[in-house]
């Protein structure tokens, strides 16, 4: 078997399921420009691109966060969708050459990849990582209400997702702190900051309710 290339994954994704967190984020420089790398596990019964692949990641421009491309990693490489897709966002000349492009650049990756999670992360990732949570609406930052989610067939209460859990904790976090022991209450984002409201005013909502 082949010697392990990102040696401090493994660490890392155990640590993330220890602390009960699905998505994360570190810096990463490649050609004098930086990055931010936002690192998402794949769900249960979420479609993988190979059965190897242990985790999403999004590579974002420093210099523009709204310049960013997709790709995903096993034990031994960074995948993207395509040469011409990598050369572009990275300013990489394709040439002629028929080296492997994906592992010349895993091996610097790989150095970058740290072995836990930190809970400490700036404004700007704690906005990242907290509109790319749930994966269905990165727009939907915007938080409005705290509902319950009723309950199953069998009488037991439905639970809230550990991706609604970890994009609250990151975008309201002291309104997170105040439910987060109830795990039958969901947090309700919106794309419009006009509907946005105060810790205060959700809490009065749903003790009104």
């Amino acid at each position: 078997m082949a010697e392990l290339l990102f040696k401090n994954l493994p660490s890392l994704l155990n640590d993330m399921e220890q602390k009960g967190w699905i998505i994360d984020s570190f810096p990463f420089r490649y050609k004098e420009e930086g990055y931010l790398v936002i690192l998402t596990l794949y769900r249960e019964n979420q479609r993988k691109p190979s059965k190897y692949a242990k985790a999403k990641v999004e590579f974002v421009k420093r210099s523009n966060i709204n310049d960013s491309i997709n790709g995903y990693i096993d034990f031994y490489k960074v995948y993207f969708h395509s040469k011409k897709e990598f050369c572009d966002f990275f300013s990489v000349e394709i040439g002629n050459t028929n080296r492997d492009l994906f592992k010349d650049f895993s091996k610097l990756f790989a150095s970058f990849i740290p072995k836990e999670k930190k809970l400490n992360k700036s404004d700007t990732e704690k906005r990242l990582m907290g509109s790319r949570a749930e994966g269905n609406n990165s727009k939907g930052i915007y938080c409005y209400d705290v509902h319950r989610n009723g309950k199953k067939k069998n009488g037991s209460l439905n639970q809230r997702s550990i991706e609604n859990s970890n994009k609250a904790q990151l975008l309201r976090p002291e309104l997170y702190k105040h439910y987060c022991d109830d795990m039958n209450l969901s947090f309700f984002f919106s794309e419009n900051l006009e509907e946005e409201k105060s810790d205060e005013e959700i809490m009065a909502i749903f003790a009104n309710r």
